[in-house]
């Protein structure tokens, strides 16, 4: 019955056979994704959104408190959400990106938190795609939908109520203690995110790097660089120097090279 209490979009229901046998007050649950101001609040019962309001209050339906939320005629009612988290896009990995062929983030979220930019400012700000958190409740429904894995939702923390009533159920602290323990570990990765450069990104970077400058040989240096290499090039030359060089006779090479040398 878990998925039951927690699910944001009513996608599960309970089926109790035979009836009465399992009390949902003793499950724990999260808070409630939806505010209302109640000093505000009309309840006019003429009214098809107020209707909608009060008859979807005890249930979690994400795309129904939208609707109300834009359209509430006394305007008392906002989305909420019991779970913190971040949304992250990956910027690297945006030239796979296709939102006008795709949309398959801005289609399927329940809130329309994802939108294509459009001005200038926000294209060059946040690329070919962008998430507006103020209204998000982190239900993980764009990073599943998104063919090129583009999208990471980190959940920080979650409003978990205690049951009503103590149940029956030993699985009840496993499942507070595990929820705890996913809570723990966000916190101690909690970091901000560091973009990772990509290749054409550190291409440039090496680009813009000062090169490492060569001396350069005089014109008197590259003279004495040529004449000694004629010389090098006049004992190769001479068969004889070649079997000394071969049976490693050092000393004869040397007095050949000293008898050149003073010759010259």
């Amino acid at each position: 019955m878990l998925c039951v209490v927690v699910c944001p979009t009513n996608a599960f229901h309970e089926n109790i056979v035979p009836e009465g046998q399992i009390d949902m007050d003793e499950f724990p649950t999260i808070e409630k994704f939806y505010e209302i101001d109640f000093d505000k609040c009309t309840e006019d019962a003429e009214n098809e959104v107020c209707q909608l309001c009060l008859s979807v209050r005890e249930s979690n339906s994400i795309q129904d408190y939208f609707k109300i939320s834009k359209e509430c005629p006394a305007d008392c009612f906002s989305i909420a959400t019991p779970i913190e988290g971040e949304v992250i896009i990956k910027k690297n990995m945006l030239h796979k990106c296709d939102p006008q062929g795709c949309k398959a983030c801005v289609n399927i979220c329940p809130v329309e938190s994802f939108y294509i930019p459009e001005s200038a400012e926000d294209v060059v700000k946040y690329g070919k795609i962008a998430c507006n958190e103020e209204d998000c409740f982190y239900c993980g429904a764009c990073e599943n939908s998104c063919p090129d894995d583009l999208i990471v939702v980190k959940r920080k923390n979650i409003q978990i109520i205690d049951p009503k009533k103590r149940g029956s159920y030993p699985w009840i602290e496993g499942w507070v203690k595990n929820i705890k323990e996913v809570l723990r570990k966000a916190l101690i990765e909690g970091k901000e995110q560091v973009e990772i450069p990509t290749v054409e990104e550190h291409i440039k970077k090496i680009s813009k790097s000062q090169p490492i400058e060569v001396p350069q040989l005089s014109k008197e240096e590259k003279q004495e660089l040529y004449e000694l290499n004629k010389k090098i090039q006049s004992l190769l030359s001479n068969s004889k120097i070649r079997y000394w060089i071969k049976d490693n006779k050092v000393d004869k090479i040397l007095k050949e090279l000293k008898k050149t040398t003073k010759s010259n």
